[in-house]
């Protein structure tokens, strides 16, 4: 007695394929789906990082600066806005080099930040770092008395709302105690005084504070606020 072999039809087997392929392909999709979500963010945590990283090399140069009420000289430490980015000069003390001068410019050149560095001795052959990628820079200074100067904008910077911090403390005084008074509209630390006035007495103001905001490659900007190193 002979039995009858069993199998699939070919409309079974047809549809078994179909199922299979409907899996795979969503299988897929969702796959490629999550290696577009990690690699976003990843590209979003090396942003972060970069950014952490020159925001901690600003907060060394700043805190380098040693800015008194005193007249400036040639000798003396200063920050301001140029028209390429922002200027410090200080003397560097924090390595284990003899005391140097050191003159630090931060440039944004088209969509890279750089930072320019030129030691007093050797200034021809200035250091400068792998181009960071920036779409854009805002500056600010909080000058002490006179508050925030404008904003100066370097790029395509994404503009933020603003909040202006004020910094805790009685206002610094001149050398003669008499309380200091609002300086002309300048970017840098420094003692000015208008001689058309008779008898008026020197204008003077410091950097106290900078406000500095990066705006990253994917359009999103983020701002920091640093004190500057003084004696006061």
């Amino acid at each position: 007695m002979s039995g009858r072999t069993k199998g699939f039809t070919l409309l079974e087997v047809l549809i078994a394929l179909g199922i299979v392929s409907v899996i795979s392909i969503l299988s897929w999709q969702g796959l490629q789906e999550v290696l577009r979500s990690a690699n976003r963010v990843t590209s979003v945590d090396e942003q972060l990082q970069t950014v952490s990283a020159v925001f901690s090399q600003l907060e060394k140069d700043l805190g380098a600066l040693e800015l008194t009420l005193d007249n400036p000289t040639p000798k003396s430490d200063l920050i301001e806005v140029t028209g390429n980015g922002l200027l410090i000069q200080f003397t560097q003390r924090n390595t284990s080099e003899p005391a140097y001068r050191e003159r630090v410019e931060w440039v944004l050149d088209g969509a890279s930040l750089l930072r320019i560095s030129r030691r007093e001795l050797n200034p021809e052959q200035p250091s400068i770092s792998d181009p960071i990628a920036t779409r854009g820079m805002q500056v600010r200074l909080l000058r002490e008395p006179g508050g925030w100067s404008s904003p100066v904008v370097f790029g395509n910077h994404t503009v933020q709302e603003r909040t202006d911090l004020e910094l805790q403390g009685p206002a610094l005084q001149l050398n003669n105690n008499t309380p200091a008074q609002r300086p002309p509209e300048d970017v840098g630390g420094g003692s000015t005084g208008n001689p058309e006035i008779p008898g008026e007495q020197a204008i003077t103001s410091l950097v106290r504070a900078v406000e500095i905001s990066l705006t990253q490659p994917n359009n999103q900007a983020v701002t920091r606020v640093f004190l500057t190193g003084g004696v006061y």
